[in-house]
């Protein structure tokens, strides 16, 4: 390692170090990483060395905090109807006022970006019309926000595979060249290919898995239940058949867990 010495020179306020040691690039990265690690631990009190990503859906992200204090698990484990929640955060975040970038490992291959078009955000994510100051609107997403969710669709395999996936679209959203550049990335979502939440079989490469979706999950995703209309003849079921098929559209979804449960209103524009 080569040093190069020289003398020290005082000015106001400040000095210079009198020896600077040449280092490699290796080790200044090591270094910077471990400083921003100690850093994000610092400031958020509530992770320990665990670092829980913001829900921007507030029934979403109070239940994901008290699953993580009993747990101490920061990772949300979804199963059941999981794509009818999924629509609904990923078009909140990608969406003003939030504007993040998502990656996407979908080992099933059903998610359908465009439905995000359609999909509206969650009311976290009103935002201000700018042409008039007193009122608010629910944000909606545009086809330049598709540009922001990253979707990678592999076939299935075994727990090193997966592993290498999820690394593969994370060294993407970190070096490769798109058009996310501009926006900070949220994390991860893992749908499919069984990847254990606590990453017990992939550590490194599911350090930034904010969401996973599969057969098995700690909240899962229902349909609400529908009134019932057993007390009608068939005459008055064929007339009302409108009404039930309203009724089963308005229900919406529901998110239970043993931490808590909430509604998820998955409105689409145009209805």
């Amino acid at each position: 390692m080569q040093t190069i010495r020289g003398a020290g020179v005082a000015t106001v306020g400040a000095r210079l170090l009198n020896e600077v040691e040449e280092t490699t690039l290796d080790e200044v990265l090591a270094s910077l990483r471990t400083s921003l690690a100690t850093t994000s631990d610092a400031n958020d009190s509530n992770t320990g060395n665990a670092r829980i990503p913001n829900f921007p859906i507030g029934p979403l992200n109070g239940l994901v905090n008290r699953h993580f204090r009993a747990t101490q698990s920061a990772a949300l484990a979804l199963t059941g109807r999981h794509r009818e929640l999924l629509y609904v955060l990923v078009a909140t975040l990608i969406s003003p006022p939030h504007d993040k970038a998502v990656a996407i490992v979908d080992f099933e291959g059903r998610f359908d970006p465009v439905r995000l078009l359609a999909t509206c955000p969650a009311d976290e994510g009103a935002a201000a019309d700018p042409t008039n100051p007193g009122s608010k609107h629910r944000a909606t997403v545009q086809r330049a926000d598709l540009d922001h969710v990253h979707i990678l669709r592999p076939a299935r395999g075994s727990a090193a595979h997966i592993a290498d996936c999820v690394a593969c679209i994370e060294k993407y959203m970190l070096y490769g060249s798109h058009r996310s550049r501009g926006r900070e990335w949220w994390g991860t979502v893992v749908i499919g290919g069984g990847l254990n939440p606590a990453g017990s079989a992939s550590g490194a490469a599911s350090a930034q898995v904010a969401v996973t979706a599969d057969w098995k999950g700690w909240l899962r995703v229902d349909r609400a239940e529908v009134p019932s209309f057993w007390d009608m003849s068939a005459a008055e079921a064929l007339a009302d058949r409108e009404k039930r098929q309203a009724a089963v559209e308005d229900a919406g979804w529901v998110a239970n867990s043993p931490w808590g449960s909430f509604m998820i209103c998955r409105r689409e524009r145009g209805r």
